[in-house]
């Protein structure tokens, strides 16, 4: 009976993580408000999340807006209507794929990192240490980062944005030799502030989660070295997922509440 009771809970567990992880985001978001966080461990984390990511997302989204704009621009070659491949393009790369490459990256690229970090302060008591000292570990610790994760995440997105964007007028120009004035026209068309407005709460939503789980899951971290990888996949896995998640959460709100205050809206 003791067996299947831990089994049990061992089945649950992750709600209770969860749990964990959303306390941790609401006060330590309120020590961002507060002001009550480290500066200089922020500036550290700020120049993680933002110059150390660049380039792999650069390279990422560059090569993804090269093949979105490649199978998209065969469809509509086969059709006759290469017109409409900046519109295509534009909605896939800004409404989707931007926030969501960009949020995987750091999820991959600093998430795990930052796991990895806090679940070997946790192991070699460092956390502890911290509390001994009176330093509250969300505070020094968890902030910094959520609001780093929070002002860098935007930025890379829209960053992502534009590198695909970049390579998909390489495609339209080489592969279909439409008039880059053209391609980018049919964009600036389709993409209103709207478009960035929602492209950016996704943004805000990833590095929320990534910073937030990251924190959490390295916290709780025990069990020696072994311990430290366990929570390093978990925390990317936990962070892809939940981006995922949320990307399909806010889209489908965005179009419903969207579909009934403006009919032509999801036209």
């Amino acid at each position: 009976m003791e067996a299947i009771t831990k089994f049990s809970a061992q089945q649950f567990i992750w709600l209770v993580e969860l749990g964990e992880s959303f306390k941790n985001y609401l006060l330590s978001f309120s020590y961002i408000i507060t002001g009550r966080y480290s500066k200089k461990e922020f500036i550290d984390q700020a120049s993680k999340f933002g110059f150390d990511t660049l380039p792999v997302v650069a390279v990422v989204t560059f090569f993804i807006g090269l093949a979105l704009t490649l199978q998209i621009s065969k469809q509509l070659m086969g059709i006759g209507n290469t017109g409409s491949l900046g519109t295509s393009v534009a909605v896939s790369i800004v409404r989707e794929i931007g926030p969501v490459v960009a949020g995987v990256m750091i999820a991959a690229r600093v998430g795990g990192a930052m796991a990895a970090e806090i679940a070997t302060m946790s192991v070699t008591e460092q956390i502890d240490a911290l509390k001994i000292m009176k330093l509250n570990p969300l505070s020094f610790l968890v902030a910094p980062r959520l609001l780093a994760s929070m002002i860098m995440t935007p930025l890379l997105t829209v960053f992502a944005i534009y590198i695909g964007s970049l390579g998909g007028m390489l495609i339209a120009i080489v592969y279909v030799q439409m008039d880059p004035y053209m391609f980018f026209d049919a964009f600036r068309s389709v993409v209103g502030n709207r478009d960035i407005i929602i492209a950016l709460v996704k943004a805000f939503v990833n590095g929320s989660l990534v910073a937030t789980l990251s924190c959490t899951f390295g916290m709780h971290t025990m069990g020696g070295a072994a311990g430290v990888g366990q929570t390093t996949t978990k925390s990317v896995v936990w962070a892809m997922l939940g981006i995922f998640l949320f990307n399909f959460l806010i889209t489908n709100s965005v179009y419903s509440v969207g579909k009934v205050l403006d009919p032509a809206f999801v036209k």
